[in-house]
């Protein structure tokens, strides 16, 4: 499958909030193996907490897609997203992660961790030796470069922590629902932990030819890069012989998280669209064939999440916006909502368990939701490929 599939992560950039700090783990990718697909060694960044929350920690797993085969895991080995050569010493970031308190009020002076995603199959990946590709080494170490981390933040002060979040969003949302329980296994015990995935429920299903595409990928994702041990314990233990692959999909690994989960997604998620679905269109450019795989893609998307649904203690925010990732750009996360409430509010209400709040808000059809912005982005649109002059990498 070719590398256009991937479904990038959306990094907002946001020049005049306070920067997070890169952080390299050198030592680490000597003595544990946490290394990006290069051998570039693994890392993070960070913005250490203020006041009376330094104490609580947010934890975001970077997304990015994913490599399908041993040329496309090289020619990823040469980006952002298989190297940590290209990022600068600092960056800025917002939604979720914003130091504003008029963007972020309820998490804007914790413990901001942005985990750089370098190897490909969602944090998940282990394989002793490196591949070699064109004459060129090339390292599948993503379950230990999680580990990595969780080891230096400890020891960096997270082992005192009173309350932990693990996030993401795409690859890094998928790598939530995947690594929620064994992230809370390495914590403390007694904490407060949760984990919220956004954009990360993709679904099993064939695409508008009727071929189950994504299936297949990620079927080579979990053979190539051997991610079986990364996967949750209790999914794949449950799991027919050959069909442990399923836990690499959320709608499968769902039902056998421990771990307090609050769900985010679009019922019109378009990196799916474009990437599982195969749909060549957003509407209103659509034919009336295209929209009935349109709205055939949100029934089921409900239909898979079943397993959200049947746990009254799971938050849920599933809207009908036509997006990807949300929590990492302000707008979304602080202005899109879903019955009277926003995203920030829904999962603050959830979180803090406020007797006033709802916790689990499900939208009507496209188009009802007013709050959504009027124009898409399209993951297939080369027209946002890259930097945008509003500083927002896309896709």
């Amino acid at each position: 499958m070719k590398t256009t599939l991937s479904l990038l992560f959306c990094l907002a950039l946001t020049c005049q909030a306070k920067n997070m700090n890169r952080v390299l783990l050198t030592d680490a990718a000597t003595s544990k193996g946490a290394v990006c697909l290069d051998g570039s060694p693994s890392g993070y960044f960070i913005r250490n907490g203020t006041g009376r929350n330094t104490d609580k920690w947010i934890l975001h797993q970077m997304g990015g897609g994913w490599c399908f085969n041993e040329t496309d895991c090289y020619s990823r080995s040469k980006t952002y997203l298989g190297s940590s050569k290209f990022y600068p010493a600092a960056l800025s970031f917002s939604g979720f992660l914003s130091d504003s308190q008029d963007v972020n009020p309820d998490f804007y002076d914790w413990n901001i961790v942005f985990i750089i995603y370098c190897d490909g199959a969602s944090f998940a990946g282990y394989m002793e030796e490196p591949i070699m590709v064109n004459n060129t080494p090339i390292y599948f170490r993503g379950f230990n470069i999680l580990k990595a981390v969780l080891d230096d933040l400890l020891e960096k002060g997270m082992k005192n922590a009173n309350e932990v979040i693990l996030t993401g969003c795409s690859a890094g949302g998928l790598a939530t629902y995947v690594h929620a329980d064994f992230v809370q296994s390495y914590l403390p015990s007694g904490i407060k932990y949760r984990a919220m995935a956004d954009a990360g429920y993709f679904l099993d299903i064939p695409d508008v030819d009727g071929v189950r595409s994504f299936y297949l990928a990620m079927n080579a994702v979990f053979k190539l890069q051997n991610v079986s041990g990364g996967l949750n314990e209790d999914c794949m233990t449950a799991m027919a012989q050959g069909e442990e692959w399923k836990c690499i999909f959320a709608p499968y690994s769902f039902p056998y998280i421990k771990s307090p989960m609050f769900v985010l997604n679009s019922l019109y998620d378009t990196a799916q669209l474009a990437g599982i679905l195969k749909l060549p269109c957003l509407p209103p450019n659509c034919t009336d064939k295209e929209m009935k795989f349109f709205y055939e893609f949100e029934h089921e998307f409900l239909s898979q999440a079943k397993p959200i649904f049947q746990s009254k203690s799971t938050g849920i925010f599933l809207d009908s916006c036509l997006i990807h990732c949300q929590t990492l750009t302000d707008k979304p996360w602080s202005s899109y909502a879903v019955g009277g409430q926003t995203m920030r509010e829904t999962f603050a209400d959830w979180y803090f368990e406020r007797p006033s709040g709802k916790g689990q808000e499900v939208d009507c059809e496209w188009p009802c939701n007013l709050s959504c912005p009027g124009k898409a982005r399209h993951p297939l649109d080369k027209a946002f490929s890259g930097l945008d002059k509003g500083g927002e990498l896309c896709f």
